[in-house]
C-alpha cells in the first residue's frame, strides 16, 4: 500500500510538472527588438516608388532614441522594456503620409495623417501588442482629429476616434513653438498635445505629445503615455505604456 501510495504521488508529481511545462510553453512571453537594419530592409521591400511631392515628409526610416516600456497584468503580468533605439518608417499615402513605429517584433503603431488645406489630421491609428504569444490589434478610425491645423490662431480643438466598440474623445492643444537641436542642426518645432479618454470595451486615458518639425512636419519628439483597462474572457486586463522618442537625424535611411 505504501509503495502504491508513493507511485501515485510520483505520478501526480509528473503530471504537475508536465502541466507546468506545458503552461510555460503555451504562454511563453518574448519581446524581441526590431533593429534599424530590419526596418530598412522592410522599407526597401515593401515601399512602392512614389513622387517625392506625394509625401510632405521625405520617405525612409528615421531612427529615434527610445526610453520606455509597456506592461500588462494579464496572466502572471509582464513588462516589456523598450530598446535604446527604435524606428519610424515614413511612406507616402493618397491621403497624405503613413508613419509606422516598430519597437518590438510584436509591438507597433501605424499612424495615417491626412493632409489638406485645413492642415493635418489623424485618419487612423493601428496598434499591435503581443503578450504571451498572442497579438491584439486595435484600429482607431477618426471622424474628427486635427493634429496640425492650418489655422495658426486655433489653440484648442475637439478630437474623436472609434474602433466600433470603443470611443476615444478628447482635445488637441497647441502648446507652442520650441527651438530644438536634431543631429546638431537647430530647428523650430511645433508642440501639440492630444489628451483623450476611452469608453466601451477599452476604458482609460491617453496623452500624446508631438513636436513637429516646422518645415516638413516630421515628428522630432514624441511622448506617449496611456493607461487603459480592456475587457477579456478572463476579466478586466490593465495595460500601461510610457515612452519617449527623440529623433537622432533628419536624414532618413533608405
Amino acid at each position: 500500500m505504501r509503495r502504491a501510495g508513493l507511485s501515485a504521488a510520483a505520478a501526480i508529481g509528473v503530471v504537475a510538472i508536465v502541466g507546468a511545462l506545458t503552461w510555460l510553453v503555451a504562454f511563453r512571453d518574448t519581446a524581441e527588438p526590431v533593429s534599424v537594419g530590419e526596418a530598412v530592409t522592410g522599407f526597401r521591400s515593401d515601399t512602392e516608388p512614389a513622387p517625392s511631392e506625394a509625401s510632405p515628409i521625405p520617405e525612409g526610416v528615421y531612427v529615434y532614441a527610445t526610453d520606455g516600456f509597456e506592461k500588462t497584468d494579464a496572466l502572471t503580468g509582464v513588462t516589456h522594456r523598450y530598446p535604446a533605439r527604435s524606428t519610424i518608417t515614413v511612406t507616402a499615402d493618397e491621403c497624405g503620409v503613413r508613419l509606422l513605429w516598430r519597437v518590438l517584433a510584436g509591438r507597433s503603431t501605424e499612424w495615417l495623417y491626412c493632409v489638406s488645406d485645413n492642415g493635418w489630421a489623424f485618419h487612423s491609428q493601428d496598434e499591435r501588442h503581443t503578450f504571451f504569444g498572442t497579438t491584439e490589434r486595435t484600429t482607431y478610425v477618426c471622424s474628427h482629429a486635427p493634429i496640425r491645423p492650418a489655422d495658426a490662431a486655433l489653440e484648442r480643438w475637439a478630437v474623436s476616434c472609434s474602433t466600433g466598440s470603443t470611443e476615444e474623445t478628447g482635445t488637441g492643444t497647441l502648446i507652442g513653438t520650441e527651438r530644438m537641436e536634431i543631429g546638431h542642426r537647430p530647428i523650430e518645432a511645433v508642440h501639440v498635445r492630444k489628451s483623450t479618454t476611452f469608453a466601451g470595451e477599452i476604458r482609460g486615458t491617453s496623452r500624446h505629445d508631438i513636436w513637429f518639425a516646422g518645415d516638413s512636419g516630421m515628428p522630432v519628439k514624441m511622448v506617449m503615455v496611456s493607461c487603459t483597462t480592456n475587457d477579456s474572457p478572463v476579466g478586466d486586463v490593465r495595460y500601461e505604456e510610457d515612452v519617449t522618442l527623440r529623433l537622432l537625424s533628419l536624414q532618413p535611411r533608405r
